[in-house]
């Protein structure tokens, strides 16, 4: 299957990186824990938000399974704490192979492509990743597909469950659909926050 992300690398690290990762994830920042620690970025893209969360002193693994995307991200942000691997959910391989928990983890613009059948396991696969302590933060796209991606429906209300069948704690955020920051008029994101005890 053709993978976008490779074939139009540059074109959506350009995109991506054209926003500010204050204004993308402004909806949850508030629950960034104070003292940063080491954080996962699922799905990293461009790097700008493994890049962000570096400059505020995190330590970030970022995942990205698209090659030369996964490359330009590596270029931009080699001046940072960001170490890079290749892999995916909903196993996320490699990045249980290190044998290690993280303070945050970030899955951004990344849970629509999951098919709903992967969903029960990317996500207890997520939470044994998670630190004591530590949050998730899931990005939900809401809208219909650009006609060379796959993309799935999302619904808050499954995450909700996965979350609940694993013992995490939902953190407030704020509610509602959040517009979309490229301004497609017909896209729109919500964003889910849990708390490991």
């Amino acid at each position: 299957m053709a993978d976008p992300y490779s074939e139009k690398a540059l074109h959506f690290f350009n995109q991506y990186q054209k926003l500010a990762f204050e204004d993308v994830h402004q909806h949850w920042l508030a629950q960034l824990p104070e003292s940063p620690g080491s954080a996962l970025d699922v799905g990293a893209g461009s790097g700008r938000d493994a890049a962000a969360l570096a400059s505020r002193g995190w330590h970030v693994l970022a995942a990205e399974p698209a090659t030369a995307l996964r490359q330009l991200g590596e270029n931009a942000a080699r001046h940072l704490a960001v170490e890079w691997c290749e892999d995916h959910l909903p196993e996320l391989s490699h990045v249980r192979t290190l044998d290690h928990r993280f303070d945050l983890i970030l899955v951004s613009a990344v849970w629509m492509h999951l098919p709903p059948s992967q969903r029960n396991t990317a996500f207890q696969v997520l939470t044994d990743l998670l630190s004591p302590g530590g949050i998730l933060v899931i990005t939900l796209r809401h809208g219909p597909g650009d006609g060379e991606r796959v993309f799935y429906e999302t619904n808050r209300d499954e995450l909700e469950r996965l979350a609940e069948s694993q013992s995490l704690a939902s953190l407030p955020v704020a509610e509602g659909k959040e517009t979309d920051r490229m301004g497609r008029s017909e896209v729109a994101w919500e964003t889910a926050v849990f708390q490991n005890p």
